[in-house]
């Protein structure tokens, strides 16, 4: 939930033109076109929302102010005018913190699926709080009364957001951790992700396991192993450890102390503020809960897991949902691996063979029903053409051919039913939560609209099509309702058939005789897999494992159960025959009742107290305004030209909404100011980019067998107008990148004094640079993707011949520049022969061609390897101006240590070999056999982090056997 752009402070503070010469203009964004931004102003937040949520900005104002003093005492940071941008366009919802354009942004819609704790309440009580807990900890910069000297202080004072860059350097796991630990303690009893089952026992299971995670792995991100939110969870234990053993401020502290002494660590800063080094605590830790383990433990006296069926799948991290009975002997689920493809599988149970259905990327409850014709409608998600955004819709599946085809077109709609002949489905837009039917055009038509709760799925009995079973969370109580289809709207406003008291019901599945249904429930310490008898109104506990159950499905006859256990690291498929069911009664004591029901409905909400007070406030329509050309970022910029040093500063800014930036880079040599100022717009569709600039270059003339050396000045005018499309962004990526540009640049000459030698000419350029991908395919353990095709072109020409008559003293030469142009494409296509073990083959094709007086030099297209240049650049005629190249690269993972250290914040992700070939060959030459150069080379290649930042850093050793050359070769090749 938290992105960050990271930034080597080192670079920083000496200065460098590439590293961060670009300042914001990266990071611009487009938004959902045609949408009426507004504001408010609270004494801390600035809320930036489209008009059509002004109800969920109010209540997102009033859960932020409400949290805020128990989040500044826990964290530390104080927060002013901070921008909370809320948005309801993609259904694929998230919240995140960015120190750099300081900012939060939160996806409107509900996160589906079983990711947060229900009894948080609603999405906006889990995320808001979570989020504030990440800016609080980012803006943890000195007090104006405290009077403390340290280089952090002097960077925040130029660059705000630099110095909240520095904490960017302490491991994700510890502002995760730290938020979570927040949700879990501060916003409602039994909530957050730290009192929830189906997030605790990933760990559980973990620390039972063989490869118990150290303190790197709990800290740092998982790059390729399971769980991908393993930072969130064991980041949050042993937060929570750390706070309740050594003071409810001792984060803080740390955190303060870390950032003024970024450079000594965040484990150092640990020591500081406990007396004990970052080993010692971890060592204490474990310690403690392998005790509250073993005791939690030892009241499993019966464990249905051991006499469950594991399934063994040919897939390494399997993370495996929604299973289903296709017929008694095959399983349908969906799943996603570190070696296969994400979509839906067949398991057949006889010979244990596993088939792919289809390549999707479902949404992420892994809702789906098989209708009696045993297709299947499902929901997922497809990508926005124009911004980053996913809406889901839904399909109908074919799983014997594996064809499918769309139900609906931009609906928005997930976890589908069908109800006899009518098909029903959920659907989440910001403010607006409806059960909705999907009409025979596509178009939907409201059963039921939800103001204060979310509806999480709703599923037809098979045998009794208008009976359904509708989980909704009101509140923090996710219960279960029965209704008929006819009475849904009266029967949802009333008490549920099924609630508990500190549980959620989960997955709600109909037993093939339509009078029994499962459920999923976390009571206690797991989430179990339970039946509901709808006769006797008795619920029975069916399976009792000690890392969680769940989604359940009944075999075609009752008498097998398939479902979801976690194991290790890894939720694998299970299945559990009737005989050793627990069938144990669920005790009464457990039980919510309808009047305790309503007596929680009648609780305020998260932030009641702050309410009424917003309310006086008067939306306003945003504006940039003027206030963000004040620049956020200043720093210092370090080049050589010609060998000279090039010394200056840059300035930078961005607008709130990301959706215009400015960078302004000025420096000086040869006692002259040079500028190169870029403002960058995306507040409309395809937006552009507009550059001035005024940079030197050094040559040198050969003028009646003398030789001159002048200086240019370049300055000018450029128009870019960068286009982007995405076909396709789900289970692979399509896409298409064009951006054409035109120049206008003035030449004149100077002497080294320096003196103009010449007056100014006109030169104008055009060109376009233009990718496309299709179907880039990269699986979780790929170090290179393993299946896709890439082309790229790039043309650029000037338009005119510029001439200058330039003064040498006794010599007055007329210099005429050339029409010049290049041309720049190729194609990138992969293979992987060997899938299982993520191996890949990269087969790269090239073509460079110039003008006789070429615009860039032929290194451009030169792999590493050659121990000279093979084609050097002409300085005229028509020698060497169309170049080819062919390569291929050869993946090969051999190990995946995901692990490191944390008080040296250096962590290992991969280690992998690949072996490559590269041949170049003069295109315009008679024989291309006998004019080319080719290479073959092998390198070990590390993947790894220090700190957050990841590198990849390869050594190698090329052999061109024409010419019996060996190089070493150092880098990213």
């Amino acid at each position: 939930m938290m992105r960050f752009f990271f930034l080597l402070i080192g670079l920083w503070f000496f200065g460098s033109s590439q590293g961060y010469g670009q300042g914001y203009l990266n990071s611009l964004q487009h938004r959902a076109p045609g949408v009426e931004w507004q504001q408010i102003h609270t004494p801390h937040f600035r809320i930036i929302f489209p008009s059509a949520d002004d109800s969920l900005a109010y209540r997102s104002a009033a859960i932020l102010e409400a949290q805020y003093p128990s989040v500044a005492e826990l964290a530390g940071g104080t927060l002013k005018k901070f921008p909370v941008i809320l948005s309801s366009f993609t259904d694929r919802s998230n919240g995140y913190v960015s120190p750099y354009n300081f900012r939060s942004e939160v996806d409107l819609a509900p996160i589906k699926g079983k990711g947060m704790n229900p009894q948080t309440g609603g999405w906006l009580e889990t995320v808001l709080p979570h989020e504030l807990v990440h800016a609080s900890h980012m803006n943890v910069q000195q007090p104006l009364d405290e009077k403390k000297v340290s280089l952090s202080n002097f960077i925040s004072l130029f660059s705000p957001d630099a110095g909240r860059l520095i904490h960017a350097l302490v491991p994700m796991g510890v502002h995760e951790g730290l938020a979570v630990y927040h949700e879990s303690e501060a916003i409602t009893e039994n909530g957050g992700r730290g009192n929830y089952p189906y997030f605790l026992n990933r760990f559980n299971a973990n620390f039972a396991s063989p490869d118990r995670w150290n303190m790197g792995q709990t800290f740092i991100p998982s790059e390729y192993s399971l769980p991908g939110d393993r930072h969130y969870i064991a980041g949050h234990e042993f937060t929570y450890w750390l706070q309740e053993n050594y003071g409810e401020k001792v984060s803080r502290k740390a955190i303060r102390y870390h950032y003024h002494h970024f450079f000594l660590g965040y484990g150092f800063a640990l020591y500081k503020k406990t007396g004990k080094w970052p080993g010692e605590l971890y060592k204490e830790y474990e310690a403690d809960i392998l005790e509250s383990e073993e005791k939690r433990l030892s009241e499993f006296e019966e464990n249905t897991s051991q006499h469950s069926r594991i399934i063994e799948l040919p897939f390494d991290g399997e993370e495996v949902h929604g299973p289903r009975w296709l017929t008694e002997n095959e399983i349908l689920y969906s799943g996603s691996f570190h070696n296969g493809r994400f979509g839906f599988y067949g398991y057949d149970i006889e010979d244990g063979s596993t088939r792919l259905v289809k390549e999707t990327f479902m949404v992420g409850d892994y809702h789906y029903q098989l209708l009696e014709d045993k297709h299947l409608i499902y929901a997922a998600y497809t990508a926005r053409p124009t911004y980053s955004a996913y809406y889901s819709d839904l399909y109908r599946l074919n799983p014997r051919s594996g064809k499918s085809e769309r139900i609906t077109q931009n609906a928005r709609v997930h976890s589908p039913t069908q109800s006899g002949e009518k098909l029903l489905a959920i659907q989440s837009l910001g403010s607006v939560k409806r059960i909705v039917e999907v009409l025979e055009d596509g178009s939907l038509e409201t059963i039921k609209l939800f103001s204060e709760a979310e509806p999480i799925s709703i599923t037809a009995n098979p045998l009794k099509p208008e009976q359904l079973a509708v989980i909704i969370n009101k509140k923090g109580v996710q219960a279960l309702w029965l209704s008929s289809y006819e009475s849904l709207p009266q029967s949802l406003d009333a008490p549920p058939t099924l609630a508990f008291a500190e549980a959620s019901v989960f997955d709600a599945h109909w037993h093939p005789d339509g009078d029994r249904l499962l459920v999923s429930l976390d009571i206690g310490s797991t989430l179990n897999i339970y039946e509901y008898n709808l006769n006797s109104g008795q619920v029975v506990q069916i399976t009792n494992a000690p890392y969680n159950a769940f989604e359940g499905a009944y075999s075609p006859d009752g008498s097998r159960l398939a479902y979801i256990i976690q194991q290790d690291d890894e939720r694998k498929l299970a299945i559990l025959d009737q005989s050793d069911f627990l069938n144990a009664p669920l005790s009464p004591l457990h039980f919510l009742s309808a009047q305790a029901f309503e007596e929680q409905q009648n609780h305020p909400l998260l932030g009641a107290s702050w309410s009424d007070s917003l309310q006086d406030l008067k939306p306003e329509p945003y504006r940039s305004g003027l206030g963000w050309l004040k620049p956020r970022a200043v720093y210092p910029v370090y080049t050589q030209t010609a060998g000279t040093n090039e010394l200056g500063v840059s300035l930078s800014s961005i607008d709130a909404l990301s959706s215009q930036a400015y960078n302004i880079e000025i420096t000086g040599i040869q006692d002259r100011l040079w500028y190169d100022v870029t403002y960058a717009n995306k507040m409309f569709y395809p937006g552009f980019e507009l550059q001035a600039y005024s940079d030197p270059s050094f040559t040198s003339l050969l003028v009646n067998n003398g030789r001159y050396s002048i200086m240019r000045q370049e300055r000018g005018l450029s128009l870019s107008l960068p286009f982007s499309y995405t076909f396709r962004a789900n289970t692979r990526l399509s896409s298409l990148y064009i951006s054409p540009e035109v120049s206008a640049e003035q030449l004149r000459y100077f002497d080294l004094q320096p003196e103009p030698i010449s007056d100014f000419s006109t030169r104008y350029r055009a060109g376009i640079f233009s990718q496309l991908n299709l179907g880039i395919l990269n699986l979780r353990r790929d170090v290179q993707p393993s299946s896709g095709l890439g082309l790229f072109g790039f043309f650029e020409r000037t338009l005119n011949k510029p001439e200058y008559q330039l003064d040498l003293g006794n010599l007055s030469p007329n210099l005429v520049l050339d029409n010049q142009w290049t041309a720049y494409y190729g194609a990138m296509g992969y293979v992987s022969p060997l899938r299982k073990w993520n191996q890949s083959l990269r087969l790269d094709l090239q073509f460079l061609q110039q003008s006789a007086s070429p615009i860039y030099s032929n290194d451009t297209i030169l792999p590493m390897g050659f121990s000279d240049m093979p084609f050097p650049s002409p300085a005229s005629g028509d020698r060497l101006r169309h170049l080819g190249r062919f390569s291929t690269r050869y993946t090969i993972p051999l190990f995946y240590p995901d692990t490191g250290y944390f008080t040296v914040p250096l962590y290992v992700n991969s280690i992998y070999l690949t072996t490559f070939t590269h041949t170049l060959t003069d295109m315009n030459s008679n024989n291309l056999v006998a004019s080319s150069r080719s290479l073959f080379g092998a390198g070990l290649h590390l993947q790894f982090k220090v700190s957050n930042l990841l590198l990849d850093l390869g050594f190698g050793i090329a052999y061109e056997p024409t010419r019996n050359n060996t190089q070493i070769i150092l880098g990213q090749f």
